[in-house]
């Protein structure tokens, strides 16, 4: 039997429709309204109080007692900023990851990208040093969403997670030596979960990133947030917040949420990964991602 081309076009945008909006009853725009839908992320992470270093098959370094310990920003302000001033760095507070107190000279760590700027001060001139991180190993995890408690299912939409932990070390020497007295750990967690459709077209993705700056066994010495997101047409980004905590104690997260939308279509995604002064995998990632419906068509409002 032949098919008009005219029903085949038709058919061919129906499915497209299809794809970009979620099967479910127009609600009230709250998404725990009767009849939206839910796709709750699997967590691939969950190996107990398992250490990093041991999944990496490094030998786990030794807990430093009656180090000399790494200052934070807010502990030791007023000399930060006149060793940021003499050295003429112009880095954003947020940036520097501490600093250490020798007595009579003091050696600022800045993160700088890719590298950490040492900062060693006399009390008169600051020497400025680039450090490149060591990468002692990485891990890359992935796994798709499941669906939990749908009560009206979308058409093929489905939700992929992945994501990478990296782990570096850098060795900070005193002004009075040129041999290492100190070394302290840079883990960098990033989840990535990308939101397709039934083409397996991305509609939205959200990349919560942590750079944990550790001082092992003792605090987590800094927490750079470096989370981004993406959307595509038809969809817009709604609201986009980030945030860090837990610097300066033994435990530290960031945390990151995405809220999209297209016509009466919505989308929200949370996202966050943390890390201790052990480095222990513990659950420390995790995400879930909702969409629902909802009687305003601005694409946003509900």
């Amino acid at each position: 039997m032949n098919i008009p081309k005219t029903w085949v076009v038709l058919l061919a945008l129906l499915l497209a429709a299809m794809a970009m909006v979620p099967m479910v009853s127009a609600g009230d725009g709250n998404p725990d309204a009767a009849g939206n839908t839910y796709l709750d992320l699997i967590n691939p992470v969950s190996n107990g109080d398992i250490n990093l270093f041991d999944k990496m098959g490094l030998q786990r370094p030794e807990i430093e007692k009656n180090s000399i310990p790494l200052k934070r920003y807010d502990e030791s302000k007023e000399i930060v900023e006149r060793i940021m001033a003499i050295g003429k760095v112009t880095n954003e507070a947020k940036s520097v990851i501490g600093l250490y107190d020798f007595g009579s000279s003091q050696v600022l760590l800045i993160d700088s990208g890719d590298s950490v700027l040492a900062l060693s001060y006399d009390g008169n001139k600051v020497k400025t040093t680039k450090i490149v991180p060591k990468l002692l190993g990485e891990m890359k995890e992935s796994g798709p969403a499941k669906p939990a408690s749908l009560q009206q299912k979308t058409l093929g939409d489905s939700v992929t997670t992945n994501i990478l932990t990296q782990l570096y070390s850098i060795s900070i020497a005193s002004p009075e030596s040129s041999s290492a007295v100190k070394t302290i750990y840079q883990v960098t967690k990033t989840r990535t979960d990308e939101y397709k459709n039934y083409f397996g077209e991305i509609r939205a993705s959200l990349t919560v990133t942590g750079k944990f700056y550790v001082d092992y066994g003792i605090s987590i010495s800094s927490i750079i947030d470096q989370s981004s997101y993406y959307v595509s047409f038809p969809y817009t980004m709604c609201s986009f917040t980030h945030a860090g905590s837990g610097t300066g104690s033994t435990a530290g997260q960031v945390n990151a949420h995405l809220k999209t939308g297209a016509a009466f279509a919505r989308a929200q995604m949370d996202n966050w990964v943390g890390e201790n002064a052990w480095m222990n995998l513990n659950p420390w990632q995790g995400g879930s991602q909702s969409t629902w419906m909802s009687g305003n068509g601005d694409g946003c409002t509900g």
